[in-house]
């Protein structure tokens, strides 16, 4: 599959994880913004499910540094991590 080159289809592919891993398949409600994290669609141990989802997918390193509310509890977030990472290597 062609890496993704824009936001639109980089937060299609980590909503449809999201929803498949978290909530039965349900997309519905997973909007740019929804918090993932402090609404509790993802917990802690997810959170590290998901990073793993898109190092893979996205083929890009998330540190540890990385990791915080500020850059995972929503898609928009994701997604401008990713996209940044897809920049920068």
């Amino acid at each position: 599959m062609p890496e993704p080159a824009d936001r639109a289809s980089v937060m299609a592919e980590i909503r449809a994880f999201v929803a498949t891993w978290f909530r039965d398949g349900n997309e519905n409600g997973l909007e740019p913004d929804t918090p993932l994290v402090t609404s509790g669609i993802v917990d802690s141990a997810g959170v590290l499910e998901v990073v793993e989802f898109v190092e893979r997918r996205f083929r890009v390193r998330i540190g540890d540094e990385d990791i915080s509310l500020r850059n995972c509890n929503s898609l928009r977030g994701l997604s401008e991590l990713i996209l940044a990472r897809m920049a920068s290597e």
